[in-house]
């Protein structure tokens, strides 16, 4: 498969080139980016050198040198609209990093984004975690590739949602992220002197997120969520720990709820459900396309589940690659077991 790459100088984007460089089907044939003077990708991110030196040319379609069979966008909300429709047009199949065909409600998506200039192909879209939406992944021309947040709450919870033993009505998530979150433009709050040795809450009012996963929800099980969602800055480079608090529509034990887990995600090979007494970790999870998740009762009326992935990897790049593979028939392990 030719590959096209749209905003090639992301963090995720050097995680999708490590990724696509070993990828036994996979030829980088474009990068595009902003950057002046078309630098070697290697020289942007100085790790990919001997791994993939290509330059860095222009975003548009016309920018390709020749038609791709895929094209990745990993640029900021609100930018894929502009380039998407144009691939589309050409007949290369598309996955987006960004938020921009996530949300099929434009109302909800402008509400959170700011207005969107490619309302036709919102509908098209599908919203892409295999584990839980494979066949219509694989159908797809269009993939949403999900929010880091909503990744991990959606495959912990959809097994609970589906069984109908949790109340969609009030759920609670606290999840903790690694600074690589913010991307890699410099702010003040991502600055080391300001993240080392603090941890702290941001958006509690309301998180972009939020909506994303209620969204998620409806398509998993079927149900009428209320999300409350807060995300913690931690002083770490990578990793998602998400904590889901939710109310049992009736009395479950430990035994039941691990039982439906691990019966649910027996055949998916990224999804790991720890054994019993134990907590998923970030470290177990870095540099891998895994989702680890467990879940225990308390006091007989809520039920607390945990979920880790790594940011970059299952909550963005490999995840996106794991469709990609979906889409064009291939083993969704191909170029993924890291």
């Amino acid at each position: 498969m030719k590959i096209s790459i749209v905003g090639a100088t992301a963090y995720t984007s050097r995680e999708l080139i490590r990724i696509l460089a070993r990828h036994p089907e996979a030829e980088i044939m474009h990068l595009g980016g902003r950057r002046e003077g078309n630098p070697r990708i290697s020289e942007v991110f100085t790790s990919l050198r001997g791994l993939c030196d290509l330059p860095v040319l222009g975003m548009h379609v016309d920018d390709v040198p020749e038609k791709p069979d895929v094209a990745f966008f990993t640029v900021p909300h609100g930018l894929a609209q502009q380039f998407v429709p144009e691939y589309l047009d050409a007949g290369v199949r598309c996955v987006d990093f960004s938020a921009d065909y996530r949300l099929p409600d434009l109302g909800l998506y402008e509400a959170w984004y700011g207005k969107h200039e490619d309302p036709e192909n919102v509908q098209r879209a599908v919203y892409g975690i295999p584990e839980l939406f494979r066949r219509d992944v694989a159908g797809a021309d269009l993939v949403a590739n999900p929010g880091c947040y909503p990744t991990g709450v959606a495959l912990v919870l959809a097994p609970l949602v589906q069984a109908k033993i949790v109340d969609c009505r009030d759920v609670i998530v606290d999840a903790d992220s690694g600074v690589s979150g913010s991307g890699n433009k410099p702010t003040a709050g991502s600055m080391f002197c300001e993240c080392n040795e603090d941890v702290r809450a941001y958006n509690v009012a309301g998180h972009r997120h939020e909506p994303e996963m209620e969204h998620v929800l409806v398509l998993a099980g079927g149900c009428e969520p209320n999300v409350t969602f807060v995300a913690h800055l931690v002083p770490m480079d990578r990793g998602i720990l998400s904590t889901v608090h939710a109310r049992l529509t009736r009395p479950v034990g430990d035994d039941e709820l691990q039982g439906l887990l691990e019966s649910f995600y027996a055949d998916e090979p990224f999804v790991r459900v720890c054994p019993p007494g134990q907590q998923p970790r970030t470290k177990d999870v870095a540099f891998t396309n895994c989702c680890d998740v467990a879940v225990v009762a308390r006091k007989g009326i809520r039920v607390v589940a945990t979920a880790a992935i790594d940011n970059l990897m299952k909550g963005a790049a490999s995840q996106a690659v794991q469709n990609m593979n979906c889409m064009f028939g291939l083993p969704e392990t191909t170029g993924l077991l890291l």
